[in-house]
């Protein structure tokens, strides 16, 4: 397998992972947690810029670019509908403190995904 293969499978993963975690910030019963998920798809997506050369892009690549794009501008239409709707935070104590702890996860598992997948990525490049 070649660097330009490779970088475009992990791409593609981060696209296809990005696009899903949009997806389900929807789904979230409070403001803060599809806060959450939409910045966690907007890193992702902005993260493809560092691994992966446009140059190397191919037309498969580019496909389940637009795919999931596509899927993230339907998250997006979905979290203006749903917005007014939600509070803010959880009204119990103790669904606040798992709200605040999966928010945490979700951050930290997508820096060392992110910092994982750079180093590797710059040395592609």
């Amino acid at each position: 397998m070649n660097s330009e293969l490779i970088s475009a499978v992990v791409g593609a993963v981060l696209v296809a992972w990005a696009a899903y975690s949009a997806l389900r910030a929807t789904w979230s019963a409070t403001r803060m947690r599809l806060l959450g998920g939409l910045i966690a798809a907007a890193a992702f997506v902005l993260l493809i810029r560092l691994i992966s050369s446009f140059g190397g892009w191919t037309d498969w690549f580019v496909y389940a670019w637009l795919a999931a794009m596509i899927v993230c501008a339907a998250a997006v239409f979905r979290t203006v509908l749903v917005w007014p709707d939600l509070p803010w935070r959880a009204a119990e104590a103790k669904a606040r403190r798992a709200e605040v702890a999966t928010i945490g996860i979700e951050s930290v598992l997508t820096l060392l995904i992110a910092g994982a997948l750079v180093i590797p990525g710059l040395m592609l490049g």
